[in-house]
C-alpha cells in the first residue's frame, strides 16, 4: 500500500484528518483508503490492488459502480448544461415516480443528503402538529444535525437503564438543553414504547425510527412492535416517520415499508435512490406536505435540491430497481454470501452471528444468537472485528469499519453469484491468518 500510505501522509497536510468525511478513516487498517477506480462490484487502489468490494459507497452503490444506465443518464444531463437551481421536467418525472412505487409517498421534496432530509422532516413534523418533541430509538441513526445526535453510538458503560436511556451526545459542540427535546427508548420494546407514549404523547410532534435497524449491521422489528407503533402514533396524532435513507430500495422496490407492510405518514430516502449520486428525498401525505412554502408555512429551500445530474441518475436508478427479476438476484446473491459466511465462522470456529435483508447484512462477532436492538449490538468483539476487516483488505475483500456498534455491509446488483463465492474463497484465507 506504498502510494495508499503516501496519498494518505498528504492528505493529512491539508485535509483535517486526512478525510473529507470522518468515518472514511478505516479503523482496521489505520487510514483512509484510496481508489483509483471502480467497476461492477470491485475497487482497484492506488497500488493497483483489486478488491470485491462489500462496503458499496455505505449502501449508496446499489446497482454497482460505473452502472451503464446511470452512466449514459448523467451524460445526457450534463450534454443539456446541467442547469442548477432550476426546475425541469425530469423533477416531477422523478417524483411521480417515487410516489409510485413508495407506499406512504404523495408528494415529495429533494435535498442533498440524509441529514438534510431528516432535519426538513422532523421540521415539518413539528410544524404541522404543533407539538415540540421528538421519540428516537435508542442507537438509531438519522443524520448529523444536532436535534438527533443523541443516543446514536452509546458507549455500554454509558447507557442508562432501559427505562431511561442516557440520551448521550454523539458529538462536542451541541447546545445544552436540546436533549430535553428528545425521548430515547430502546428498539423493540413494546413496553416501554408504551409506556413512553403515556408520559409524553401530548407533546410529541413525531416518532423517527429506522424500520429496518441497518446502521446497526441488520436488525429487524418484531411484528408486535410494529404494530404497536403504528396504532400509539395513530390513536395519539403523532407523526410516524420511517428514515430509510439506508433502508429505501435494499430489498424490494417500495423499500421496508413495503416488506413490513406498514405505511407511516413521512419518510426519507437517501444512498441508493441517487444510484451513486447525492441526493436524498423526503415526503409523505399530501396535507402534511403541503405545509411547505411556497404554499404553506414550514420552509425548504437550497441552491442544489434536485440538481439535474442526480435526478437524471435516480430516474435510472430507480427503473433498473423495477427491473424485472432484479430483487430474485439480490436475494440470489444474499443468501450464498450470508449462508457462506457463517459457514465461514464455523469451520474457523469465530464465534459470529450473520444476521441480513437484502442487500445490507451485519457480522456480530461474539454473539451466537440474534441481536435485537442497539445494547445487543454494542456487547460485539470490536476488536475481532477489526482483525478480521483487516484480514480481509489483505486479501482482497473491502469491509468498512464505522467505529462503534456493529457495522452495516453489502453488495451491489453487479455482484454475481459466482463473485460472492469468489469473496467467500479469499475469506476463507483471511480467517485462516487470525484464527
Amino acid at each position: 500500500m506504498g502510494r495508499v500510505i503516501d496519498q494518505y501522509n498528504r492528505a493529512c497536510q491539508s485535509l483535517a484528518g486526512g478525510v473529507s468525511s470522518s468515518t472514511r478513516l478505516n479503523k482496521a487498517v489505520g487510514h483512509a483508503m484510496y481508489f483509483d477506480r471502480a467497476d461492477g462490484c470491485r475497487l482497484w487502489d492506488l497500488d493497483g490492488k483489486e478488491y470485491l468490494d462489500l462496503c458499496c459507497s455505505h449502501g449508496a452503490t446499489l446497482l454497482g459502480h460505473g452502472d451503464r444506465r446511470v452512466r449514459e443518464a448523467v451524460e445526457k444531463a450534463l450534454n443539456r448544461g446541467a442547469a442548477c437551481s432550476y426546475e425541469n421536467e425530469q423533477h416531477a418525472e422523478l417524483a411521480e415516480l417515487l410516489c409510485d412505487v413508495i407506499p406512504c409517498l404523495e408528494r415529495v421534496r429533494f435535498t442533498g443528503s440524509g441529514t438534510e432530509a431528516t432535519m426538513h422532516c422532523i421540521r415539518l413534523a413539528r410544524a404541522f402538529t404543533g407539538r415540540p418533541k421528538l421519540l428516537k430509538f435508542e442507537g438509531n441513526f438519522h443524520g448529523y444535525h444536532d436535534q438527533v445526535m443523541y443516543a446514536i453510538g452509546t458507549p455500554a458503560d454509558q447507557l442508562g437503564s432501559e427505562e431511561n436511556p442516557t440520551p448521550y451526545p454523539g458529538s462536542t459542540g451541541m447546545p445544552p438543553g436540546l436533549q430535553d427535546q428528545i425521548i430515547v427508548v430502546p428498539y423493540n420494546r413494546v413496553d416501554l414504547l408504551e409506556k413512553a407514549f403515556r408520559e409524553h404523547a401530548h407533546e410529541l410532534a413525531a416518532v423517527i425510527g429506522e424500520p429496518i435497524y441497518y446502521n446497526a449491521g441488520c436488525i429487524l422489528p418484531t411484528r408486535e412492535f410494529l404494530t404497536a407503533l403504528r396504532s400509539l402514533t395513530q390513536k395519539h396524532g403523532v407523526l410516524l416517520i420511517f428514515d430509510e435513507v439506508l433502508s429505501a430500495f435494499r430489498m424490494c422496490v417500495g423499500g421496508a415499508q413495503e416488506y413490513l407492510g406498514v405505511t407511516p405518514d413521512l419518510c426519507t430516502l437517501g444512498k441508493a435512490v441517487g444510484g451513486g449520486y447525492p441526493l436524498s428525498v423526503f415526503g409523505g401525505r399530501r396535507d402534511i406536505m403541503d405545509r411547505l412554502m411556497p404554499i404553506g408555512d414550514c420552509q425548504h429551500s437550497g441552491t442544489y435540491n434536485g440538481h439535474p445530474v442526480v435526478v437524471a441518475a435516480a430516474l435510472a436508478a430507480i427503473r433498473a430497481y423495477r427491473e424485472p427479476g432484479f430483487y430474485d438476484h439480490i436475494h440470489a446473491v444474499s443468501k450464498v454470501l450470508l449462508d457462506g459466511l457463517t459457514q465461514l465462522f464455523t469451520k474457523h470456529q469465530v464465534a459470529a452471528h450473520v444476521q441480513g435483508l437484502g442487500a445490507r447484512f451485519g457480522i456480530y462477532f461474539g454473539l451466537m444468537d440474534q441481536a435485537r436492538n442497539y445494547r445487543d449490538a454494542v456487547q460485539h468483539q470490536r476488536a475481532h472485528m477489526l482483525r478480521f476487516i483487516k484480514a480481509a483488505i489483505k486479501h482482497g475483500v473491502y469491509f468498512h469499519d464505522y467505529g462503534g456498534a456493529a457495522c452495516h455491509h453489502g453488495f451491489c446488483a453487479a455482484m454475481t453469484v459466482n463473485d460472492a463465492e469468489e469473496a467467500l474463497r479469499r475469506l476463507d484465507a483471511a480467517l485462516a491468518t487470525i484464527t
